[in-house]
């Protein structure tokens, strides 16, 4: 295992960076906590409030934490891309 992959973990069959992962659910958790004691001091329906929270810190992770994947697509012009002859 080299130094590179030491600081992934696998979870559900794909490989996370568990810094990342962290930070992600505690920017969630926070928002959704913040959102359900605003629901609260408001008066108003907390679970609600704690969805509306769980979708902004979701969005607000997205935006924070930016895949890492590296895609190429290589072009290989002895495969035929069509269907197998029959």
């Amino acid at each position: 295992m080299s130094q590179a992959d030491e600081q992934y973990v696998e979870i559900w069959g794909d490989r996370v960076s568990m810094r990342d992962l962290l930070l992600a659910l505690a920017v969630t958790a926070a928002a959704t906590v913040g959102a359900v004691v605003i629901g609260r001091a408001l008066g108003s329906s907390e679970f609600f409030w704690g969805l509306g929270g769980s979708v902004v810190g979701f969005v607000a992770a997205v935006a924070l934490i930016r895949p890492k994947r590296d895609v190429r697509v290589v072009a290989d012009e002895d495969v035929d891309a069509g269907p197998p002859p029959a």
